[in-house]
């Protein structure tokens, strides 16, 4: 319809002017309609084009004119990633994790909203899925037991009794521990700073059973004596009393004696001679039995009390040996044998590697009480698992068990 009013509008401005008669206005006019489709046919072209590839505007597009954007309109700002924004992510544990975070995009200060734009970015939130659940405050499991963190350890303090005073004036002294009315004697050091791995399996003897009270049973006093020659372990240690084994000189042979020179386990009156043996050396038993006043402080103290039995600690001939004189005697046996078993120790009726005088165990078996020597295996161990679970097993025979004489 607008191309044949073009054609009426051409034909009249024709005629007025004059010009044209009808035969030229026919030739103008097709003249005109091959330009104007010529000009036309790139434009339709164009947008048959763009229309297939889904880039070019609409007919509604052409035929509608597009309103220039608003002078006000602004195009988002970049997202900006705040790196101190802390996330705690949907997925257990809640473990609090420092991610970056959009910041919120505005609009002439406005915050647009998801419906105001074209594309909604990515959530900041991530959703974590962990392959391990971790507590917040995870702890690693152990195959070895532990103590419950509300488990309350028993403990109890000693009764500290003094037993005498050495030649130099140094307190001989036990560690009582329990009120039962059959006492057992726990003895170390007797041959002081020579073996002093006995006197720190008295003490450790006596730091477990002061945390494991409930192990002596309720029949049994136990006395540990750490050291009965406390001038010979000072001579080796320059400690009284507690020490380490970095204390302990390379020379320890001089620690054996006590500070008259004499082996304090040859001066008891049994078989005693003033010139004992010492493996085949000759060591001095004292002046007569029991002329040092360690030796007649022991002796003393275990005639007040009467013990089911006396263990003395020596090293390090690896072994149980009763005691007995100048016979075997048969509780001693019987006791050490229990030990022994107890610990791993190999037992024997009596020690007799080469002739021993004067010695402590021996003279208390005649008295009717039993006693037994615990030789460690070297000089410097205190084999602490095996004669704990010794001494434990003799406990609990003593108290089971009539071993009066």
């Amino acid at each position: 319809m607008q191309m044949n009013t073009a054609k009426i509008y051409l034909r009249k401005s024709a005629s007025i002017c004059g010009y044209f008669d009808d035969a030229q206005y026919k030739l103008l006019s097709r003249g005109c309609l091959r330009v104007m489709f010529c000009l036309l046919l790139p434009i339709i072209a164009f947008v048959a084009v763009g229309c297939a590839l889904g880039q070019g505007p609409s007919a509604a597009q052409w035929l509608t004119p597009i309103s220039p954007p608003a002078a006000t309109a602004e195009l988002p700002p970049p997202l900006i990633f705040a790196a101190s924004a802390t996330l705690k992510p949907s997925a257990t544990p809640e473990m609090a994790l420092t991610v970056p975070v959009a910041a919120t995009p505005t609009a002439n200060g406005t915050p647009l909203t998801p419906s105001t734009l074209t594309q909604t970015p990515q959530s900041a939130t991530p959703e974590l899925s962990p392959t391990a659940v971790l507590s917040p405050t995870a702890t690693v499991s152990s195959t070895l037991s532990s103590p419950s963190p509300t488990a309350v350890v028993s403990s109890i303090s000693p009764t500290i009794v003094p037993v005498g005073r050495s030649v130099q004036g140094r307190p001989i002294e036990t560690y009582r521990l329990n009120h039962g009315s059959r006492h057992v004697v726990l003895v170390g050091g007797i041959h002081g700073g020579y073996e002093w791995n006995s006197i720190l399996l008295a003490y450790e003897t006596l730091d477990y059973l002061l945390t494991n009270p409930d192990l002596i049973p309720p029949e049994i006093t136990l006395h540990i004596i750490p050291s009965a020659n406390p001038d010979g372990q000072f001579r080796v240690t320059q400690q009284d009393q507690r020490f380490s084994p970095s204390d302990v000189s390379a020379d320890t042979i001089p620690g054996r004696f006590n500070a008259n020179e004499v082996d304090l386990n040859r001066n008891w009156d049994c078989q005693w001679s003033p010139t004992a043996l010492w493996r085949d050396t000759p060591v001095q038993g004292g002046t007569a039995p029991f002329s040092e006043p360690e030796s007649e402080a022991l002796r003393d103290y275990c005639l007040t009390y009467l013990p089911e039995v006396v263990v003395f600690l020596h090293s390090a001939a690896n072994g149980v040996f009763a005691s007995g004189c100048p016979d075997p005697h048969q509780p001693s046996l019987e006791l050490a044998t229990v030990y022994a078993q107890a610990a791993g120790y190999p037992v024997y009726e009596r020690f007799d590697a080469y002739p021993i005088t004067g010695d402590a165990g021996d003279w208390l078996t005649a008295q009717g009480i039993a006693s037994f020597t615990v030789e460690l295996r070297n000089h410097s161990d205190t084999d602490w698992p095996q004669n704990r679970e010794g001494l434990l097993a003799l406990l609990n025979y003593i108290a089971d068990n009539d071993t009066s004489d």
